[in-house]
């Protein structure tokens, strides 16, 4: 019940926080700097931005249409409080367990802003198409950390498919409406996103 309470008095702030301020933190979980602090011995932040970082799922469960990637954004926010609370104790001794969690959920949550983009592309809103635009900028933020977190360099042909995916999120920012080829776009991606690390770490 404490932990949930704390959790709820760091959202408060986040929401408190001016917009250019909260800006800063989109399009994604705080991973990159958590990894930093930790690695640096600054146990305390790095817990701190976890923590942050489990409300940006939690926000992410409220946004999904899919019940099964609900259920998913939702075990993954209690891995990510959990591996939060655990570095504050000084319980975690290695970075790879956080490289291994944190890249693993930005994983999921490439695929949850693909699965977003195919719902404005399957029902088409005017309203909707800035958060197209948003979300495919966002799986591939996403899907770029999920492979680079840990220091790994980007295999040619995910950052072809990630290159790609930006372009396609400016075009659909600066048209207002979605190209005929997004559906292609977003059907290589989620390809190389639900593909096993393995075989992304296996490509020439």
């Amino acid at each position: 019940m404490f932990k949930r309470i704390v959790s709820v008095a760091i959202l408060a702030l986040a929401v408190a926080a001016p917009p250019a301020a909260r800006a800063q933190d989109e399009p994604s979980a705080e991973f990159r700097d958590a990894r930093e602090q930790f690695v640096a011995g600054h146990q305390r932040q790095a817990a701190n931005l976890l923590l942050m970082s489990s409300l940006y799922l939690r926000e992410q469960v409220g946004r999904s249409h899919e019940d099964a990637t609900r259920a998913k954004l939702l075990d993954a926010e209690s891995q990510v409080e959990k591996l939060g609370y655990a570095v504050r104790a000084g319980s975690v001794a290695s970075v790879k367990v956080l490289d291994r969690t944190c890249m693993a959920i930005d994983r999921l949550l490439a695929r949850h802003h693909l699965q977003m983009v195919s719902w404005v592309i399957e029902r088409p809103r005017d309203g909707d198409v800035p958060d197209a635009a948003r979300d495919m900028e966002r799986a591939a933020f996403h899907f770029t950390r999920a492979l680079t977190l840990d220091g790994s360099a980007l295999p040619p042909e995910p950052a072809a498919a990630i290159a790609d995916a930006r372009a396609l999120a400016k075009e659909i920012a600066e048209l207002k409406a979605i190209p005929r080829r997004a559906p292609q776009v977003v059907a290589t991606l989620e390809r190389l996103v639900t593909a096993t690390p393995a075989v992304i770490a296996a490509m020439p």
